[in-house]
Order: C-alpha cells, then sequence, then structure tokens
C-alpha cells in the first residue's frame, strides 16, 4: 500500500514537473487584440464641446470618458460654452482648426452647429453626437430616441387623465428650446399619443428653456386659467421642479400629475421623495456615457476610416421611476462611479 502512495504521488510530482513550463508560457501570452487596441487609443487627442458641464448629465459623461481616457491613453479635453451659443460656435471653430481624432458635440438645436459639423467632417474629423442632434447626421449618435420619450409621457398621462375620475383630460406640454432636437422630436411622439386618445386636450405649448423658474410662472398662469388641469409634461426633470413647486403652492398636488424625464440623478429621486415631480423617464446618463465610450473607442480605432463614411446610432435604456423605486442604481451620484 505504501509502495502504491509512492508510485502515485512520484507521478503527480512528474506532471506537474511537465505542465510548468506551459504555464510558465502561458502566462506569458498576449490577449488577442490588445496590443492593437491599446496602440490605436495611445496619443489621440478627443474634444468635446458640450452645452454646460454645469448640468448633471454632462458631468456625468465626462466622469466616464476620463476613466476611460485614463486607462486608455487617449486624451479629453472639453471646451465649455457654458450655455452660451456664440461661445459655442467659438468653441467649435477653434476645435476643427486643431483637427482632433475625434469632436464630441451636444448641440443645442438642429441647425446652429449644422454647417461647421459638415466643415468638420470634410476636414477628416470623425464627430460624435451625445443626446442633442443636429440636422447634419456625423459619424455617430449616442442618446435618446425622443420619440418614444415624448410618447412614454404622453402616453403617462393618457393613461391617468383618460381614467375614470380624472379631474379633466386637460394637459400641459413644458417644452425646453423649441428648435432643439429633443424638443423637436418629442413633440412627434406627443402629437401621436394625442391622436391615439381622441378627447385629450394639450390647452398649452410653452417653452421653458429648463429653467425651473420659468418652468414655475408658466404654471401658475396655466392653474389660474384652468384649475381642472390633470398633467404636465417635461423635459428636463431639474426644470420641471419649478412647476412641481407652483403646483404645491396651489394645493393641488394630489390633483395634477408631472411627468418628465431626465438623466438619473440623485436630484431627481429627491424631487418624487418632496412631492414636486411624480414619474422621471430616466434615462441614466452614466449608461449613456458607457455607450458612447464604446463608440469612442470604435471610432479611434479605425483612423483609415474616412469621417462620415458610415453612420450609426444607438438609443440607451429608458427606466420608469417613481416613488416605489426612487433609489439606488435609479438615483446616481457623480461620487459614486468616479
Amino acid at each position: 500500500m505504501k509502495t502504491m502512495k509512492k508510485l502515485l504521488l512520484a507521478a503527480v510530482a512528474a506532471v506537474s514537473l511537465m505542465q510548468a513550463p506551459h504555464m510558465a508560457q502561458a502566462a506569458d501570452v498576449e490577449q488577442i487584440g490588445r496590443s492593437a487596441y491599446l496602440e490605436a487609443m495611445t496619443g489621440k487627442k478627443v474634444i468635446f464641446v458640450p452645452l454646460s458641464q454645469g448640468m448633471d448629465l454632462n458631468q456625468a459623461w465626462v466622469t466616464v470618458w476620463q476613466r476611460h481616457a485614463a486607462r486608455y491613453g487617449f486624451t479629453l479635453e472639453v471646451r465649455d460654452p457654458n450655455m452660451n451659443t456664440d461661445a459655442g460656435i467659438r468653441a467649435l471653430q477653434g476645435a476643427i482648426e486643431e483637427k482632433p481624432d475625434l469632436l464630441i458635440v451636444q448641440n443645442p438645436d438642429v441647425q446652429t452647429y449644422a454647417r461647421m459639423l459638415k466643415q468638420a467632417q470634410s476636414a477628416g474629423i470623425k464627430v460624435l453626437q451625445v443626446n442633442m442632434q443636429s440636422a447634419t447626421q456625423t459619424d455617430s449618435y449616442v442618446g435618446n430616441d425622443w420619440i418614444e420619450m415624448g410618447r412614454l409621457e404622453a402616453g403617462e398621462l393618457a393613461k391617468t387623465c383618460m381614467a375614470p375620475g380624472a379631474p379633466s383630460k386637460k394637459i400641459v406640454w413644458l417644452a425646453g428650446v423649441q428648435t432643439g432636437a429633443a424638443n423637436i422630436f418629442m413633440r412627434t411622439g406627443i402629437d401621436q399619443i394625442i391622436a391615439e386618445n381622441p378627447g385629450l386636450e394639450l390647452v398649452s405649448d410653452q417653452p421653458a428653456d429648463y429653467d425651473s423658474e420659468k418652468a414655475r410662472q408658466i404654471t401658475e398662469t396655466v392653474l389660474q386659467q384652468h384649475p381642472d388641469l390633470c398633467g404636465i409634461m417635461g423635459i428636463w426633470d431639474n426644470a420641471e421642479v419649478g412647476a412641481g413647486a407652483a403646483v404645491l403652492a396651489a394645493g393641488k398636488q394630489d390633483q395634477v400629475t408631472i411627468v418628465t424625464n431626465g438623466a438619473g440623478a440623485d436630484t431627481g429621486c429627491e424631487s418624487i421623495k418632496k412631492g414636486l415631480l411624480d414619474v422621471i423617464y430616466n434615462f441614466n446618463a452614466p449608461i449613456q456615457g458607457e455607450i458612447a465610450a464604446q463608440q469612442i473607442s470604435e471610432l479611434l480605432q479605425h483612423p483609415d476610416r474616412e469621417a462620415g463614411a458610415e453612420k450609426t446610432m444607438f438609443f440607451g435604456p429608458i427606466t420608469r421611476v417613481d416613488k416605489n423605486n426612487a433609489t439606488g442604481r435609479n438615483c446616481w451620484k457623480i461620487d459614486d462611479f468616479k
């Protein structure tokens, strides 16, 4: 028996010695494609021209992209016009003159940057648009399906205001910037739902320009004109808190349903908990940022591909958030993913 054990131990030892060189060799094997990927990323220049870095979604995107830049060796520069269109034009013109490997743009509306984006593509610069499109289609767009967003918000109010016992069938659309892509496409979705629900009445369509004070003033006026108002749709949760404040001040929080959309930041969840908003369709900016980061990698890996040769679109997920799920991953903070 002892002899058998010795023989087994000797056999195991022999096999281990035979495998050792192979194991050492395996540790030196390069992951297929990794070197080419790192080489494609390293030293590349990316410039981002946002609307404003004061917005929660912009902060989330840039935090994600900076992490990718640090990990894979490209540079990311942010040229922030701070909601000033003239400054945005100058920032974009300057970026085109520098000829980066990739230009990321968040458009203020569909026309302002359209000609310059064509100019960038003609100069051989690849362009990624995020969340707000131009009339000029470029290499890639990552962001919301805004027509779907309009259908979701209007559908929410149709369900509430067409139900038995609703105060009325009157609803309000608090627009953003009326020439903005989000506004234009959302209105298409809203009109579709109104056409599908005869009797649903849009009593006000005014731009609040993403401003909470303006949203509050518009809502105050509409409530005076239509005291039986049933619902309000908006385009950004940080602006619609003004509408919520007006509804609370009028004592109509149990009557008027406020639906909007947002980047999924904790501030939106807090607004729901405070009773300022009822439903937020959350497009989760960190997830958008990761999808855009994939596109950054894709576009930088193909320097031989002509700018504008291929045009792609990626719509991110949308989550309905109300008081029952305004917590956890639906309510991110920047520090959570730095």
